[in-house]
């Protein structure tokens, strides 16, 4: 049987340095556009379409920002800035407490809770919740779609604490499903992560604090 398919991969097209709003100080940065290309057997071969996505990394944090981000100041509104993980982070948390089709209380509060432990005291307010939760009722995207478009962003660790946040939000009542459980395997699966790192993620959880 012949495996082949397509993958994104982050291609480095410049350097240079910028004021990093998540280290807020000077980093050196790299400018990446994402580049699918054909694969057999998993290895890539060539590149097929178009160049897509440019953005920049921060060689210190590796958070990943809109090109524009180089020319950010310290002055400016830091909200106007914000790293692509964080933005997947918020509407991850929030599309796990739309699944039901019921927003609990209790659920909005794990939420801010999960984010500003896996963002380092970053903010995610009821009121952002709420403004977050009614855009993805608009937009109806499934987490595996959003996933598939912002998985070139995300490094090792991002994956990792997504797939944590996850967990939280799906344990948060004390019971992980088998639809939980599914569709916590599919969003590993979209992150390209193996069974096996899945497994090592999972076993290091303490339902009581979120490393």
């Amino acid at each position: 049987m012949i495996f082949f398919g397509t993958k994104g991969r982050a291609i480095e097209m410049d350097k240079g340095n910028f004021h990093c709003p998540n280290c807020n100080s000077k980093r050196d940065y790299s400018k990446k556009y994402v580049q699918t290309w054909f694969t057999l057997y998993f290895i890539p071969i060539f590149p097929v379409g178009e160049k897509k996505n440019e953005h920049i990394e921060c060689q210190e944090c590796e958070n990943i920002y809109h090109v524009e981000v180089a020319n950010y100041q310290p002055s400016l509104d830091a909200e106007k800035i914000e790293s692509e993980y964080e933005k997947a982070l918020k509407n991850i948390l929030c599309l796990m407490i739309l699944a039901d089709g019921k927003i609990k209380n209790e659920e909005v509060e794990i939420v801010s809770d999960i984010f500003n432990k896996l963002t380092n005291g970053k903010k995610f307010s009821k009121s952002q919740i709420d403004k977050t939760t009614n855009s993805l009722k608009k937009n109806k995207k499934t987490i595996n779609d959003y996933l598939k478009e912002i998985r070139p962003y995300l490094n090792s660790n991002h994956r990792e604490l997504i797939i944590k946040a996850m967990y939280y939000i799906a344990a948060s009542d004390a019971h992980l499903d088998e639809k939980e459980s599914k569709l916590l395997i599919d969003t590993a699966s979209v992150l390209e992560m193996t069974p096996a790192h899945v497994k090592g993620v999972l076993s290091e959880l303490d339902k009581s604090k979120i490393n």
